[in-house]
Protein backbone atom coordinates (compact mmCIF):
# COMPACT_ATOMS: atom_id res chain seq x y z
CA UNK A 1 0.00 0.00 0.00
CA UNK A 2 1.22 3.33 -1.11
CA UNK A 3 2.11 5.95 1.85
CA UNK A 4 1.53 9.11 1.98
CA UNK A 5 4.17 11.98 2.20
CA UNK A 6 2.88 12.64 6.00
CA UNK A 7 3.45 8.71 6.33
CA UNK A 8 6.60 9.00 5.20
CA UNK A 9 7.82 12.17 7.39
CA UNK A 10 7.10 10.07 10.50
CA UNK A 11 8.51 7.66 9.41
CA UNK A 12 11.88 9.76 9.58
CA UNK A 13 10.95 11.29 12.53
CA UNK A 14 9.89 14.72 10.49
CA UNK A 15 13.17 14.67 8.29
CA UNK A 16 13.33 13.50 4.82
CA UNK A 17 16.89 11.53 3.83
CA UNK A 18 16.79 12.56 0.37
CA UNK A 19 16.57 16.57 0.92
CA UNK A 20 20.27 16.68 1.94
CA UNK A 21 21.15 14.85 -1.78
CA UNK A 22 18.54 17.35 -3.40
CA UNK A 23 20.10 20.50 -1.87
CA UNK A 24 23.20 19.36 -2.92
CA UNK A 25 22.40 18.08 -6.12
CA UNK A 26 20.49 21.22 -7.44
CA UNK A 27 23.51 23.99 -6.17
CA UNK A 28 25.74 21.29 -8.42
CA UNK A 29 23.14 21.87 -11.26
CA UNK A 30 23.00 25.25 -10.62
CA UNK A 31 27.08 25.85 -10.87
CA UNK A 32 27.03 23.69 -14.35
CA UNK A 33 23.94 26.28 -15.91
CA UNK A 34 26.37 29.33 -14.81
CA UNK A 35 29.55 27.94 -16.34
CA UNK A 36 28.42 28.30 -19.07
CA UNK A 37 26.13 31.32 -18.81
CA UNK A 38 29.28 33.62 -17.49
CA UNK A 39 31.31 32.04 -20.53
CA UNK A 40 28.70 33.72 -23.60
CA UNK A 41 26.76 29.81 -23.93
CA UNK A 42 23.55 31.66 -23.67
CA UNK A 43 22.27 30.21 -26.72
CA UNK A 44 23.84 26.89 -26.05
CA UNK A 45 21.85 27.05 -22.70
CA UNK A 46 18.59 28.98 -23.84
CA UNK A 47 17.98 28.04 -27.17
CA UNK A 48 18.59 24.05 -26.69
CA UNK A 49 16.63 21.32 -24.34
CA UNK A 50 18.79 22.89 -21.07
CA UNK A 51 16.58 25.93 -21.01
CA UNK A 52 14.81 23.97 -18.88
CA UNK A 53 17.29 23.74 -16.03
CA UNK A 54 16.84 27.87 -15.52
CA UNK A 55 13.26 27.09 -15.81
CA UNK A 56 13.23 24.03 -12.37
CA UNK A 57 16.30 24.28 -10.64
CA UNK A 58 15.94 27.67 -8.44
CA UNK A 59 11.82 27.33 -8.21
CA UNK A 60 12.64 23.48 -6.71
CA UNK A 61 14.85 25.20 -3.71
CA UNK A 62 12.05 27.66 -3.35
CA UNK A 63 9.37 24.34 -3.47
CA UNK A 64 11.80 22.84 -0.98
CA UNK A 65 12.20 25.67 0.97
CA UNK A 66 8.45 26.18 1.39
CA UNK A 67 7.87 22.87 2.07
CA UNK A 68 10.24 22.30 5.03
CA UNK A 69 9.69 25.36 6.75
CA UNK A 70 5.95 25.16 6.98
CA UNK A 71 5.77 23.07 9.92
CA UNK A 72 8.51 25.61 11.66
CA UNK A 73 5.74 28.63 10.38
CA UNK A 74 3.05 26.09 12.33
CA UNK A 75 5.06 25.69 15.46
CA UNK A 76 6.56 29.12 16.34
CA UNK A 77 5.39 32.22 17.22
CA UNK A 78 6.29 34.91 13.99
CA UNK A 79 8.87 36.86 16.05
CA UNK A 80 11.24 33.50 16.18
CA UNK A 81 10.07 32.24 12.89
CA UNK A 82 11.60 35.66 11.40
CA UNK A 83 14.91 35.22 14.02
CA UNK A 84 15.34 31.84 12.49
CA UNK A 85 14.65 32.70 9.33
CA UNK A 86 17.15 35.35 9.79
CA UNK A 87 19.85 33.33 11.50
CA UNK A 88 20.35 30.83 9.26
CA UNK A 89 20.13 33.76 5.40
CA UNK A 90 21.86 36.65 6.76
CA UNK A 91 25.02 35.89 8.57
CA UNK A 92 26.21 34.21 5.36
CA UNK A 93 25.05 36.14 3.01
CA UNK A 94 26.58 39.45 5.21
CA UNK A 95 30.13 37.50 5.06
CA UNK A 96 30.03 36.64 1.15
CA UNK A 97 29.29 40.37 0.57
CA UNK A 98 32.66 41.54 2.96
CA UNK A 99 34.46 39.05 0.97
CA UNK A 100 33.22 40.07 -2.79
CA UNK A 101 33.78 44.02 -1.90
CA UNK A 102 36.89 43.92 1.05
CA UNK A 103 39.01 40.74 -0.76
CA UNK A 104 38.29 39.75 -4.17
CA UNK A 105 37.10 43.25 -5.36
CA UNK A 106 40.64 44.98 -4.14
CA UNK A 107 42.33 41.96 -5.58
CA UNK A 108 40.58 41.69 -9.08
CA UNK A 109 39.98 45.38 -9.83
CA UNK A 110 41.98 47.30 -12.89
CA UNK A 111 40.89 50.40 -10.99
CA UNK A 112 43.32 52.10 -8.26
CA UNK A 113 42.73 51.26 -4.91
CA UNK A 114 41.91 54.96 -3.94
CA UNK A 115 39.11 55.09 -6.73
CA UNK A 116 37.83 51.54 -5.60
CA UNK A 117 37.00 52.34 -1.81
CA UNK A 118 35.70 55.61 -3.20
CA UNK A 119 33.38 54.46 -5.26
CA UNK A 120 29.70 54.47 -4.99
CA UNK A 121 29.12 50.77 -6.45
CA UNK A 122 31.71 49.72 -3.78
CA UNK A 123 29.09 51.43 -0.89
CA UNK A 124 26.21 49.95 -3.10
CA UNK A 125 27.22 46.79 -3.35
CA UNK A 126 26.87 46.43 1.13
CA UNK A 127 23.20 46.71 0.44
CA UNK A 128 23.00 43.11 -0.92
CA UNK A 129 23.30 42.25 2.84
CA UNK A 130 19.44 43.79 3.20
CA UNK A 131 18.66 42.74 -0.30
CA UNK A 132 18.93 45.52 -2.54
CA UNK A 133 20.56 44.28 -5.05
CA UNK A 134 23.72 45.76 -6.96
CA UNK A 135 25.75 43.48 -8.91
CA UNK A 136 29.00 45.68 -10.21
CA UNK A 137 32.00 46.70 -8.29
CA UNK A 138 34.47 49.43 -9.56
CA UNK A 139 36.62 47.89 -12.23
CA UNK A 140 36.17 44.28 -11.58
CA UNK A 141 35.99 41.65 -13.99
CA UNK A 142 35.43 44.38 -16.44
CA UNK A 143 36.52 41.92 -19.27
CA UNK A 144 34.94 39.05 -18.87
CA UNK A 145 31.85 38.86 -20.46
CA UNK A 146 29.39 39.49 -17.83
CA UNK A 147 30.95 42.42 -14.92
CA UNK A 148 28.41 40.91 -12.06
CA UNK A 149 30.38 40.13 -9.34
CA UNK A 150 28.00 37.57 -7.87
CA UNK A 151 24.14 37.21 -10.26
CA UNK A 152 23.17 34.00 -8.04
CA UNK A 153 21.70 36.53 -5.95
CA UNK A 154 19.07 37.84 -7.88
CA UNK A 155 17.19 35.65 -5.38
CA UNK A 156 17.71 36.87 -2.89
CA UNK A 157 14.98 39.81 -2.46
CA UNK A 158 12.47 37.14 -3.74
CA UNK A 159 13.56 35.16 -0.85
CA UNK A 160 12.88 37.83 1.24
CA UNK A 161 9.58 38.30 -0.12
CA UNK A 162 8.85 34.79 0.28
CA UNK A 163 9.02 35.30 3.79
CA UNK A 164 6.81 38.44 3.97
CA UNK A 165 4.24 35.87 2.61
CA UNK A 166 4.59 33.65 4.92
CA UNK A 167 4.39 36.11 7.84
CA UNK A 168 1.19 37.06 6.05
CA UNK A 169 0.31 33.41 6.31
CA UNK A 170 0.77 32.80 10.32
CA UNK A 171 -0.59 36.19 11.13
CA UNK A 172 -3.95 35.22 9.26
CA UNK A 173 -3.30 31.96 10.51
CA UNK A 174 -4.16 30.92 6.93
CA UNK A 175 -0.91 28.89 7.18
CA UNK A 176 -2.41 26.35 9.51
CA UNK A 177 -6.11 26.06 7.36
CA UNK A 178 -5.00 24.18 4.40
CA UNK A 179 -8.14 24.97 1.97
CA UNK A 180 -7.53 28.79 2.74
CA UNK A 181 -3.79 28.20 1.76
CA UNK A 182 -5.05 26.70 -1.17
CA UNK A 183 -6.89 29.23 -2.14
CA UNK A 184 -4.94 31.57 -1.67
CA UNK A 185 -2.10 30.01 -3.70
CA UNK A 186 -4.46 29.54 -6.46
CA UNK A 187 -5.44 33.02 -6.44
CA UNK A 188 -2.07 34.10 -7.44
CA UNK A 189 -1.68 31.86 -10.20
CA UNK A 190 -4.75 32.75 -11.26
CA UNK A 191 -4.22 36.77 -11.17
CA UNK A 192 -1.07 36.04 -12.96
CA UNK A 193 -2.98 34.57 -15.86
CA UNK A 194 -4.92 37.48 -16.15
CA UNK A 195 -2.25 39.66 -16.59
CA UNK A 196 -0.98 37.89 -18.67
CA UNK A 197 -3.89 36.79 -20.85
CA UNK A 198 -6.20 39.81 -20.66
CA UNK A 199 -3.28 42.50 -19.89
CA UNK A 200 -6.54 45.09 -20.98
CA UNK A 201 -8.06 44.11 -18.01
CA UNK A 202 -5.55 46.30 -16.06
CA UNK A 203 -5.19 50.06 -15.84
CA UNK A 204 -1.92 50.91 -17.65
CA UNK A 205 -0.19 52.76 -14.68
CA UNK A 206 -0.26 49.38 -13.02
CA UNK A 207 0.41 47.02 -15.54
CA UNK A 208 4.55 46.86 -15.41
CA UNK A 209 4.03 46.29 -11.43
CA UNK A 210 1.71 43.16 -12.25
CA UNK A 211 3.55 41.66 -14.89
CA UNK A 212 6.48 41.45 -12.00
CA UNK A 213 4.63 40.82 -9.32
CA UNK A 214 2.92 37.63 -11.05
CA UNK A 215 4.59 36.96 -14.34
CA UNK A 216 8.16 37.66 -13.26
CA UNK A 217 10.54 34.75 -13.12
CA UNK A 218 10.96 35.69 -9.51
CA UNK A 219 7.42 35.53 -9.59
CA UNK A 220 7.06 31.55 -10.46
CA UNK A 221 9.61 31.35 -7.48
CA UNK A 222 6.90 32.89 -5.20
CA UNK A 223 4.83 30.35 -6.85
CA UNK A 224 7.06 27.01 -6.16
CA UNK A 225 7.23 28.36 -2.89
CA UNK A 226 3.81 28.81 -2.15
CA UNK A 227 3.07 25.38 -3.60
CA UNK A 228 5.08 23.69 -1.69
CA UNK A 229 3.86 25.05 1.14
CA UNK A 230 0.46 23.78 -0.15
CA UNK A 231 2.05 20.14 -0.63
CA UNK A 232 3.33 20.25 3.47
CA UNK A 233 0.10 21.09 4.33
CA UNK A 234 -2.00 17.96 2.15
CA UNK A 235 0.96 15.35 3.18
CA UNK A 236 -1.63 13.69 5.10
CA UNK A 237 -3.31 12.92 1.49
CA UNK A 238 -1.02 13.05 -0.97
CA UNK A 239 0.91 10.01 -2.29
CA UNK A 240 4.26 8.98 -2.17
CA UNK A 241 3.73 7.37 -5.51
CA UNK A 242 6.56 5.66 -8.12
CA UNK A 243 3.97 6.45 -10.48
CA UNK A 244 2.48 9.46 -9.67
CA UNK A 245 6.90 10.73 -9.30
CA UNK A 246 7.09 9.32 -13.44
CA UNK A 247 3.95 11.14 -14.24
CA UNK A 248 5.66 14.42 -12.98
CA UNK A 249 8.82 13.57 -15.31
CA UNK A 250 7.08 12.96 -17.96
CA UNK A 251 5.41 16.53 -17.85
CA UNK A 252 8.69 17.93 -17.59
CA UNK A 253 9.71 16.43 -20.31
CA UNK A 254 6.58 16.97 -22.38
CA UNK A 255 7.67 20.87 -21.24
CA UNK A 256 11.47 20.40 -22.62
CA UNK A 257 9.67 19.09 -25.98
CA UNK A 258 7.22 21.48 -26.38
CA UNK A 259 8.31 24.92 -24.67
CA UNK A 260 11.04 26.89 -24.59
CA UNK A 261 12.88 29.40 -22.42
CA UNK A 262 10.28 32.00 -22.48
CA UNK A 263 8.00 29.92 -20.52
CA UNK A 264 10.23 31.04 -17.71
CA UNK A 265 8.13 34.36 -17.62
CA UNK A 266 4.98 33.04 -18.74
CA UNK A 267 2.28 31.41 -15.96
CA UNK A 268 0.50 29.27 -18.56
CA UNK A 269 2.74 26.36 -17.87
CA UNK A 270 2.94 26.97 -14.50
CA UNK A 271 -0.32 25.03 -13.02
CA UNK A 272 0.95 22.03 -14.27
CA UNK A 273 4.95 22.09 -14.65
CA UNK A 274 5.40 24.20 -11.32
CA UNK A 275 3.18 21.54 -9.33
CA UNK A 276 5.08 18.63 -11.03
CA UNK A 277 8.35 19.88 -10.29
CA UNK A 278 7.41 20.55 -6.44
CA UNK A 279 5.97 16.82 -6.61
CA UNK A 280 9.11 15.89 -7.96
CA UNK A 281 10.59 17.45 -5.09
CA UNK A 282 9.15 16.29 -1.93
CA UNK A 283 9.33 12.95 -3.75
CA UNK A 284 13.05 12.90 -4.12
CA UNK A 285 13.19 14.73 -0.60
CA UNK A 286 11.21 11.85 0.98
CA UNK A 287 13.07 8.77 -0.59
CA UNK A 288 16.04 7.55 0.78
CA UNK A 289 18.75 8.38 -1.71
CA UNK A 290 22.96 7.24 -1.65
CA UNK A 291 24.70 10.44 -0.83
CA UNK A 292 28.33 10.62 -0.30
CA UNK A 293 29.13 10.71 3.92
CA UNK A 294 31.60 13.95 3.28
CA UNK A 295 28.20 15.65 2.49
CA UNK A 296 26.60 14.30 5.57
CA UNK A 297 28.91 16.67 7.70
CA UNK A 298 27.22 19.62 6.82
CA UNK A 299 24.56 21.89 4.44
CA UNK A 300 26.97 22.68 2.26
CA UNK A 301 24.30 23.87 -0.52
CA UNK A 302 23.91 27.51 0.75
CA UNK A 303 27.72 28.23 0.60
CA UNK A 304 27.93 26.78 -3.15
CA UNK A 305 25.17 29.00 -4.34
CA UNK A 306 26.71 32.49 -2.59
CA UNK A 307 30.04 31.47 -3.24
CA UNK A 308 29.59 30.00 -6.58
CA UNK A 309 29.30 32.93 -9.52
CA UNK A 310 32.66 34.94 -8.19
CA UNK A 311 34.70 31.83 -8.34
CA UNK A 312 33.62 31.11 -11.33
CA UNK A 313 34.22 35.19 -12.23
CA UNK A 314 37.82 34.72 -11.00
CA UNK A 315 38.45 31.82 -13.24
CA UNK A 316 37.11 33.56 -16.57
CA UNK A 317 39.11 36.65 -15.63
CA UNK A 318 42.75 35.09 -14.76
CA UNK A 319 42.28 32.40 -18.31
CA UNK A 320 39.61 33.86 -20.61
CA UNK A 321 41.26 31.68 -23.37
CA UNK A 322 41.01 28.37 -21.77
CA UNK A 323 37.32 29.18 -20.01
CA UNK A 324 36.03 31.45 -23.14
CA UNK A 325 36.45 28.57 -25.50
CA UNK A 326 32.77 27.70 -26.83
CA UNK A 327 31.18 24.75 -24.92
CA UNK A 328 34.41 22.65 -23.73
CA UNK A 329 35.59 25.91 -21.99
CA UNK A 330 32.60 25.70 -19.96
CA UNK A 331 32.66 22.39 -19.06
CA UNK A 332 36.11 22.70 -18.31
CA UNK A 333 35.16 26.22 -15.91
CA UNK A 334 32.62 23.76 -13.90
CA UNK A 335 35.58 21.44 -13.08
CA UNK A 336 37.38 23.85 -11.27
CA UNK A 337 35.05 26.25 -10.30
CA UNK A 338 32.54 23.51 -8.55
CA UNK A 339 35.83 22.37 -6.32
CA UNK A 340 36.40 26.44 -5.58
CA UNK A 341 33.23 27.20 -4.37
CA UNK A 342 32.88 23.91 -2.56
CA UNK A 343 36.00 24.59 -0.52
CA UNK A 344 34.60 27.81 0.63
CA UNK A 345 31.25 26.99 1.27
CA UNK A 346 33.13 23.83 3.66
CA UNK A 347 34.69 26.73 5.64
CA UNK A 348 31.53 29.13 5.69
CA UNK A 349 29.43 26.33 7.09
CA UNK A 350 31.79 24.89 9.67
CA UNK A 351 33.40 28.35 10.90
CA UNK A 352 29.76 30.97 9.98
CA UNK A 353 26.81 28.74 9.29
CA UNK A 354 27.05 26.07 12.01
CA UNK A 355 27.83 28.40 14.81
CA UNK A 356 25.23 31.02 14.10
CA UNK A 357 22.74 28.11 13.84
CA UNK A 358 24.17 27.50 17.38
CA UNK A 359 22.73 30.59 18.93
CA UNK A 360 19.39 29.27 17.98
CA UNK A 361 19.40 26.81 20.94
CA UNK A 362 19.34 30.58 23.34
CA UNK A 363 15.78 31.01 21.71
CA UNK A 364 13.20 29.06 23.88
CA UNK A 365 11.35 27.81 20.69
CA UNK A 366 13.87 25.54 20.19
CA UNK A 367 14.19 23.91 23.64
CA UNK A 368 10.11 24.10 23.52
CA UNK A 369 9.51 22.43 19.75
CA UNK A 370 12.65 20.54 19.12
CA UNK A 371 14.81 20.23 21.64
CA UNK A 372 18.43 21.00 21.74
CA UNK A 373 20.04 20.16 18.31
CA UNK A 374 23.04 20.22 16.82
CA UNK A 375 24.05 23.18 13.92
CA UNK A 376 23.99 20.34 10.83
CA UNK A 377 20.60 18.90 12.10
CA UNK A 378 19.24 22.77 12.39
CA UNK A 379 20.46 23.33 8.87
CA UNK A 380 18.34 20.65 7.32
CA UNK A 381 15.49 22.46 7.13
CA UNK A 382 17.24 24.75 4.74
CA UNK A 383 16.48 26.76 1.69
CA UNK A 384 17.79 28.18 -1.51
CA UNK A 385 18.52 29.30 -1.95
CA UNK A 386 17.08 29.73 -2.89
CA UNK A 387 18.34 31.35 -3.56
CA UNK A 388 19.04 28.52 -2.29
CA UNK A 389 16.86 28.28 0.55
CA UNK A 390 17.56 27.82 4.21
CA UNK A 391 16.88 27.26 7.60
Amino acid sequence: MTKSFGEVLDKYRGIGPGFDFLRIGLAFSIVLTHSFLLTENNDFIRGSVFWFTEYALVPMFFALSGFLIAGSAQRLSLRNFLINRGLRIVPALAVDIVVCSLIIGPIITVVYHSEYFTDQRFFKYFLNIVGWIHYELPGVFQDNPSQRVNGALWTVPWEIFCYIIMSFLMVTAIVKTRYKLLAVTIAYIAIGIVVQKMPYLLPDSIKPIARFLFMSRGSQLITAFMMGIVAFQFKAVIPHSRWLFAAACLVCIVAILTLDSRATESVMSRPLVITSLVYITVFVGLSEVPIPAFFRKGDYSYGVYLYHDPFLQIWISSFPSVFLYPKYGALALYLVGLPSALAVAVLSWHFIEKPILGLRKKFSFIAQVRGVEDGNQAGRESHVRPVAVKS
